[in-house]
């Protein structure tokens, strides 16, 4: 009987210890989670105030770009388009993907487009900043013509950003921006198109 009562003792300790261990993990994983979704959230209300900001510009000039997020589920308007405020119902750790993509009709710039990005490499989140755009067009025999898009690398860290890392994204992306801005005041796409040919990697094409 007491041999009995001991294995039972035993297993009791054991299988106590092992539960001890998973409730202290359980915890240091939900944590560590949280502050994640706390740093995405912090990171793309300023992404989105980025390209927000950058959107109403090309506005004033009447170039005409779409963002996604949809302005209308991030955004409450005081007065449209520059007075405003984030939702506080909307789920900003959530986010993926950010995008502006021009709308011009004119010139093949339909397409050209701005992405901030977050994917995993070995497990750990990194964030991309990229350009895209049409390099033309190939026929394909099943199914006919189809644009051909190029992704362009501007921007790539781990996440989340440091402060150093935050300044080189700004830097990037306010000189990007300034040319994609001049292309459209002198109605030249080449000065965009060559800019970031010549400055960065084509990292992926794809048809559309």
């Amino acid at each position: 009987m007491a041999s009995k009562k001991k294995a039972k003792k035993e297993a009791g300790d054991w299988f106590d210890e092992l539960d001890a261990e998973l409730e202290e993990k359980t915890v240091e994983i939900i944590k560590d989670l949280g502050e994640k979704e706390t740093k995405l959230a912090e990171l793309n209300k300023e992404f989105i105030k980025d390209f927000w900001r950058i959107w109403i510009r090309f506005e004033k000039l009447n170039v005409h770009f779409s963002i996604r997020p949809d302005k209308s589920s991030f955004a409450n308007f005081k007065k449209f388009p520059d007075e405003w405020e984030f939702k506080e119902d909307f789920d900003f750790s959530e986010v993926r993907s950010i995008e502006l993509m021009d709308k011009t009709q004119i010139d093949d710039r339909t397409g050209d487009t701005l992405v901030l990005e977050y994917y995993m490499e070995d497990d750990d989140i990194r964030v991309g900043l990229f350009f895209e755009f049409c390099e033309g067009e190939t026929y394909y025999k099943y199914s006919g013509w189809k644009r051909i898009f190029a992704r362009y690398a501007l921007f790539d860290s781990d996440f989340p950003l440091s402060k150093k890392q935050q300044e080189e994204y700004h830097e990037i992306l306010k000189e990007c921006v300034k040319l994609w801005y001049e292309s459209h005041l002198k109605r030249d796409r080449s000065i965009i198109i060559d800019y970031i040919k010549d400055n960065y990697d084509k990292i992926e094409e794809y048809p559309e």
